[in-house]
């Protein structure tokens, strides 16, 4: 009896701890004033814009219109394409956007470096730039936003600052509408709370910036989840991290299951390195204890979601064998139901159309594969076409 009593106090408390997190950050979220915004800069920065690219070739061109037309000065801006060991034909594209747009610069890499690498490999050969902004290939920033990740490092004890991406393709697949839904809840609840409640909202991989002279101290980027192990990194090291709401960049989700499924496989495997690596060294940094809380549960990654496996195991078991674990069916509950109230509480943030609203149930077809991201040797599941449907008309990326 001792003993189920202890596994399910150990199953609970996780559970317990997430459950608590999300509905603070969604009171938050939908409670606190709208910061009034970051003083103006005078002078700006040079700017730096690293782009990884790996057969991203025909991504390029719109990207780098995007950014040379967001309004940033010229003479302060340079964009560095890394092509990282491409097969296609994204050398030449380089080479040729290199030659007709004074800004652009190219770099190139023989071999497949991995982005981490070749972020790096671009500090290393390229020394200019006060400030640092990292790029995907498929993403399409709003007019405004680089100087707006620049204003926001304008306080000294911020070292980074990361700004809201949202999905080009959200409402054409119930896949890609759920991966949409997730960062929905991610970049306007979780990132916006963090940052109202200084609890270092974690750095993106794109549409990012960070200080060049503490990115050299950092020794650059990790080779795996480099923006969540940087973001550790600056916060023991001392440091604040913003998040910009109102900056937006576009991009696009993975609009099947499996392409939702290598995703956050990949995603989980990086999350569990960079907790084996930094919760020993987040005891000892001296911040707060709620943001030492907040880092810890971080670094855990989908603890929650296996705990919550956990419990379904010994509802089942107490059901089929007699044991006597004897969870609480209410408290299950409650957990279920809890993100999808930070889902609305999005929603209603977001201002969302009608088809959003309309596309809810997806949710509930979609719930499983969320479920089972933990083991990370699994194989997705097999009904990427039953979840196909609803298709509507959106011009996509090569990438996609």
């Amino acid at each position: 009896m001792i003993l189920f009593r202890l596994l399910r106090l150990l199953t609970l408390l996780p559970l317990l701890l997430f459950s608590l997190r999300r509905l603070i950050f969604a009171l938050t979220a939908l409670l606190t004033p709208v910061p009034t915004g970051a003083r103006a800069i005078g002078d700006e920065p040079d700017l730096l814009v690293l782009v990884p690219c790996h057969n991203d070739g025909p991504s390029l061109p719109a990207l780098v219109q995007a950014l040379l037309d967001n309004g940033y000065p010229h003479e302060h801006l340079r964009i560095l394409l890394i092509d990282d060991g491409s097969t296609d034909n994204s050398s030449e594209l380089i080479a040729d956007l290199a030659t007709a747009n004074a800004p652009v610069h190219a770099l190139h890499s023989p071999q497949k470096l991995g982005k981490a690498a070749a972020l790096n490999l671009g500090l290393q050969e390229e020394p200019w730039g006060e400030i640092v902004a990292v790029y995907d290939a498929d993403h399409r920033p709003e007019p405004g936003g680089l100087r707006a990740l620049v204003t926001a490092l304008h306080d000294p004890e911020i070292a980074a600052v990361s700004a809201r991406t949202e999905a080009r393709n959200a409402l054409t697949s119930a896949s890609a509408y759920y991966s949409a839904i997730e960062r929905l809840v991610h970049q306007r609840i979780t990132m916006v709370a963090k940052d109202r409640l200084e609890l270092a909202p974690a750095i993106l991989g794109s549409h990012c910036a960070c200080r060049r002279d503490l990115l050299a101290s950092l020794e650059g980027f990790a080779s795996d989840a480099e923006d969540s192990d940087l973001t550790l990194r600056i916060i023991s090291a001392g440091y604040r991290i913003r998040y910009v709401e109102s900056s937006v960049a576009y991009d696009e989700v993975p609009a099947t299951v499996g392409g939702y499924w290598r995703q956050h496989v990949r995603w989980s495997r990086g999350f569990q390195n960079v907790a084996i690596e930094h919760s020993g060294r987040l005891l000892h940094t001296p911040i707060s204890p709620a943001l030492r809380l907040e880092l810890f549960l971080f670094s855990l990654g989908y603890l929650d979601r296996l705990a919550l496996l956990v419990a379904f195991a010994q509802i089942l078991s107490d059901r089929v064998l007699g044991t006597r674990f004897d969870m609480p069916g209410r408290i299950i509950l409650g957990v279920l139901l809890l993100p999808y109230l930070q889902v609305i509480a999005a929603l209603v943030r977001t201002k969302a159309g009608l088809a959003w609203w309309m596309r809810l149930p997806y949710l509930v077809l979609m719930c499983s594969p969320s479920i089972w991201q933990w083991p990370s040797t699994a194989r997705p599941p097999r009904y990427s076409g039953v979840l196909a449907y609803g298709r509507q008309r959106f011009e996509p990326t090569p990438r996609s």
